[in-house]
């Protein structure tokens, strides 16, 4: 069913476009009453077209409240919002996840409403499966983690004699091998107990100082003959997070772009605030995650039989790669409230997104 209206409730939008959405797209008006019903409004939200023209949006089963709540919100700061993994209540048939969009125009008063449907049985078994994979890395890294630590006390050892016989100018270098190695075996710990509870300490960290530092590593080594373009936003708040995680984070994120994008890699690092980030927390609050930094590459992009499980144990699009590399980012960064999320770049080339918490938000919801 063609559900596009042919009415002039929204400009510059082409019906055509909104027909074929694989999404809800609704208009509201300053009454919240909805105006306009658009692609698979009526398949989703199990009502007709007639039943919805002129209801109240609060009644809308299952998602009704957040969707109100999205839409004052974005009216009052008068810029787009969004709030992800909305639970329905009760399901809208066997969608139990909705990522909601609300986008006011002031100079009409109205308000387009987009509900995009997640499928939570689909993420379980998803996650099911990552979680029996991380059993296995798990297993593996107990079986290498001995052999991985011997030679790192050796290459410490050796950086550190090395230090006493050479000159405050080369001194810092054996001192970034020793950094180095310490982290390593901090990963490594890790890896021993990928599929363990995980606890680290929290705190408020400077985004930049951690890309500063992954970026000299990258550049003093794999990233050598690389172009890399650092766009840093410079008032950003601290994150939070932890410090030698982040720099995990991103040095494999860098790498990945790197070894992506060949012997003419360019790689971009932006950072940016982004208002209207929310996501729905483990307790089941809204969290904010206003902190954007994204890696783009200029490579041939990401190859589409992997790209729905890219972050899982063990898939990696590398010949010879081992595919631990995301699956650690994903879950660093989940651990620290945040999201990661990677696509195909209209240019060419791919781009990981990561948005994080401030440390001030987080902070102010445990007192």
């Amino acid at each position: 069913m063609n559900n596009a209206d042919s009415g002039n409730g929204i400009p510059n939008i082409d019906q055509r476009i909104l027909a074929g959405l694989r999404q809800a797209v609704i208009v509201v008006d300053q009454q919240n009453r909805i105006q306009k019903v658009y692609a698979h409004a009526e398949a989703i939200l199990g009502r007709s077209r007639e039943s919805l023209i002129g209801s109240a949006m609060k009644g809308l089963g299952g998602i009704g409240a957040a969707a109100q709540e999205l839409v004052l919100r974005a009216r009052q700061e008068n810029s787009p919002l969004n709030s992800y993994d909305v639970r329905c209540v009760p399901p809208l048939g066997d969608v139990e996840l909705v990522d909601l969009h609300a986008n006011p125009f002031e100079d009409d008063g109205l308000t387009i409403v987009s509900i995009l449907p997640r499928r939570i049985t689909a993420f379980l078994e998803k996650k099911n499966d990552m979680e029996a994979a991380a059993r296995s890395v798990s297993g593996l890294a107990s079986m290498l983690a001995h052999e991985i630590k011997n030679p790192l006390s050796g290459i410490r050892g050796a950086a550190q004699l090395m230090g006493r016989a050479l000159d405050e100018k080369h001194i810092r270098l054996t001192e970034l091998i020793c950094k180095e190695v310490d982290r390593i075996k901090d990963l490594v710990d890790d890896l021993e107990g990928f599929n363990a509870p995980f606890e680290q300490n929290m705190e408020a960290v400077n985004i930049h100082e951690v890309l500063d530092h992954v970026l000299n590593l990258s550049m003093a080594g794999f990233a050598k003959k690389a172009i890399i373009r650092p766009l840093f936003d410079p008032s950003l708040p601290p994150v939070d997070g932890n410090y030698d995680r982040l720099v995990q984070v991103f040095l494999n994120l860098v790498k990945n772009a790197v070894e992506a994008a060949g012997s003419d890699a360019d790689i971009t690092v932006t950072t940016a605030y982004r208002h209207g980030i929310w996501i729905k927390g483990a307790d089941g609050t809204r969290v904010r995650l206003p902190i954007e930094i994204t890696i783009q590459d200029n490579g041939t992009g990401i190859p589409a039989n992997i790209k729905d499980h890219l972050f899982d144990p063990f898939v990696s699009g590398k010949p010879g790669g081992a595919g631990l590399g995301l699956s650690l980012v994903a879950r660093y960064v989940s651990n620290f409230g945040g999201t990661v999320t990677a696509d195909n770049h209209a240019d060419g080339g791919a781009v990981f997104k990561v948005q994080l918490a401030m440390y001030e938000d987080r902070n102010h919801e445990q007192k």
